[in-house]
């Protein structure tokens, strides 16, 4: 049995997280205690925006010195969940052709392959990955868009992973 300095209870030491500098190589909190102080900071920390802006700054930094390592993990990853992907990449494909409208001239489809080669060629230009993003999701959880040429927008690739499958009015 052991004291929580905070909740100030006796519990039993399977209730604690472990800290070997502690002498009883327990730590002073229970992991009731803890998870709450954990949450309580965390959302301190979320709402301020100086904080945010640093942390995204320095996970940036982080991805791009390690950029190999992210790429071998993610290729491991598929390799050992094809059917995973394969499923991922198979109903994104269906969502597409769903939202496909057949009311599309073949100008329209013209601008929509335009968009994509953009992105092939702004990759290569600038150096880094740009993708063609649907400003209004395809699968929206809100709202839904369809695959046409004035959803269509060339965006860098981080902004695309950020932006995720919302939609973000502007």
């Amino acid at each position: 049995m052991k004291l929580c300095n905070r909740c100030q209870e006796h519990k039993p030491s399977t209730d604690f997280y472990a800290k070997p500098q502690a002498k009883d190589g327990l730590f002073w909190w229970c992991k009731p205690c803890h998870r709450e102080r954990m949450r309580s900071t965390y959302r301190a920390l979320a709402a301020d925006p100086a904080y945010r802006k640093k942390e995204s700054l320095r996970v940036s930094a982080h991805n791009a010195q390690n950029a190999d390592k992210r790429a071998l993990r993610d290729k491991v990853y598929v390799a050992n969940n094809r059917h995973k992907v394969n499923a991922k990449l198979r109903k994104r494909y269906a969502s597409k052709m769903q939202r496909t409208p057949e009311w599309l001239s073949e100008d329209d489809l013209w601008l929509m392959e335009q968009a994509y080669e953009l992105a092939d060629i702004r990759t290569k230009l600038f150096g880094f990955v740009w993708h063609v993003d649907h400003v209004i999701p395809l699968q929206g959880t809100l709202v839904s868009g369809l695959h046409v040429p004035h959803n269509l927008q060339v965006i860098p690739a981080l902004e695309n992973r950020r932006k995720s499958n919302r939609f973000i009015p502007t």
